[in-house]
C-alpha cells in the first residue's frame, strides 16, 4: 500500500542556449519563470547550472558564442512540452534541447539542490602557423606530379 502512494514521475534535463549579451537580471528571471512553470504543472526543479558562455560548434543565430544553461526537473510527461513552450516564447532563448534522463523517480524523494555556476570556459589563442612565400617550400623533386615518371605501367 506504501507503493501506491509513491509519486512517481520522470526525471527530465533541458539544455538551452541564451544570446551571450543577455543580462545577469534577465538570465535569472527566465530561470525562475520556467521555475514557476514547473511547480505549475506539479513538477520539482532539482537543479540549474549556469556553465556560462561558450563557444559553439557552430553560428546559432548568427552569433559564435552563447550562454548555457542546463535545468535538471522531475514532472510529468506533459510539462516537457509546456516548458519548451515557454522556450520558444523567449527571443533571447536561441536552441534548447530536452532529454528523459529516468523513468519511475519519486518524486518527493528526489531533493532540490543548489543552483551552480560553474567556472568560465578559458578559450587559449591559437598563434596561427604563418607559411612562407611559395619558394620557401623547397624545389620540386623526383617524385613530384610534373616529373615526368609514369607510374600507370604504359610506355
Amino acid at each position: 500500500m506504501a507503493e501506491a502512494q509513491k509519486r512517481l514521475a520522470r526525471e527530465y534535463e533541458t539544455t538551452y542556449l541564451i544570446k551571450p549579451e543577455t543580462p545577469d537580471e534577465q538570465v535569472e528571471e527566465i530561470k525562475e519563470r520556467l521555475r514557476a512553470v514547473v511547480s505549475r504543472e506539479g513538477g520539482k526543479v532539482i537543479r540549474f547550472t549556469n556553465q556560462g558562455k561558450r563557444k559553439t560548434a557552430f553560428p546559432v543565430a548568427k552569433q559564435p558564442r552563447a550562454l548555457f544553461i542546463h535545468c535538471l526537473y522531475v514532472g510529468k510527461p506533459g510539462l516537457v512540452a509546456e516548458f519548451e513552450r515557454n522556450l520558444k516564447m523567449l527571443d533571447v532563448v536561441t536552441k534548447f534541447e530536452s532529454i528523459r534522463v529516468a523513468i519511475d523517480v519519486d518524486q518527493d524523494a528526489r531533493q532540490v539542490e543548489a543552483d551552480v555556476v560553474a567556472a568560465p570556459v578559458v578559450e587559449e589563442e591559437r598563434p596561427r602557423a604563418e607559411f612562407g612565400e611559395r619558394g620557401d617550400r623547397g624545389e620540386r623533386g623526383e617524385g613530384s606530379f610534373d616529373s615526368g615518371a609514369d607510374d600507370r605501367g604504359e610506355d
